[in-house]
C-alpha cells in the first residue's frame, strides 16, 4: 500500500459516509425530482411566461421571460420533492428499512466515487497525463479504480448504439 492507495481510502470512506448519511432513497428522490421538474417545468412554461409577462418590460421579456419562467417552476419543485423525500426518509429511519437504506447509500456513495476518480483518470491518459511510476507501481487499488469507468461507460455505451461508437472512437483515438 502506498500514498496512492491511502489517497483513494479516504476519498473512498468519504464517499461512503456522504453516502450513508444522504441514503439510497434520498438519492433515488433527487433524481427523481430532477426528472419531474424538468417535466413540469417545461409543461407550465407558457403559463409561466404569460403569468410574469406583464409585470416585466418588454425588453427583458423577449430574453429573459423563458429561463426565468422555467427557473420559477423547476427550482421549487425540486424543492419540495426533496423535502418530501426528507421526511418520508426521516419515518423510514426508524425501521429495518432505514438501516438498509443507509447501507446502499454508503455503497452507491463509494460506487460514485471510484466512478468518478477512474472518469478523472481516464480523462488525463486521454489528454497524455500520466502518474509517475512510483505511486502506481505498488499500488493496489490504482489498477482496479482504473478500469471502473472505461467498463461502465462500454456497458452503457451498448445500450445506446450512437454513444457506443462515440466511446469506441475516442478510446481508439487515445491509444
Amino acid at each position: 500500500m502506498n500514498v496512492l492507495d491511502l489517497i483513494f481510502i479516504v476519498i473512498l470512506l468519504y464517499g461512503a459516509y456522504r453516502g450513508y448519511v444522504k441514503g439510497l432513497f434520498i438519492e433515488i428522490i433527487g433524481v427523481i425530482a430532477f426528472i419531474v421538474a424538468i417535466v413540469v417545468g417545461f409543461k407550465f412554461l407558457g403559463y409561466g411566461m404569460n403569468l410574469l409577462a406583464p409585470t416585466i418590460g418588454e425588453s427583458l421579456a423577449n430574453r429573459f421571460l423563458p429561463y426565468l419562467s422555467f427557473s420559477i417552476i423547476f427550482f421549487p419543485t425540486i424543492f419540495l420533492i426533496n423535502k418530501l423525500g426528507w421526511m418520508l426518509r426521516r419515518a423510514l429511519r426508524f425501521t429495518i428499512l432505514g438501516t438498509i437504506d443507509g447501507f446502499a447509500g454508503a455503497m452507491v456513495g463509494v460506487f460514485t466515487w471510484v466512478f468518478g476518480i477512474s472518469t478523472f483518470l481516464w480523462l488525463m491518459s486521454a489528454i497524455d497525463i500520466v502518474l509517475p511510476k512510483n505511486l502506481t507501481k505498488d499500488s493496489i487499488t490504482y489498477p482496479a479504480v482504473t478500469k471502473v469507468a472505461p467498463t461502465v461507460i462500454s456497458k452503457v455505451s451498448d445500450w445506446i448504439p450512437a454513444g457506443g461508437n462515440l466511446i469506441r472512437q475516442l478510446t481508439e483515438q487515445s491509444k
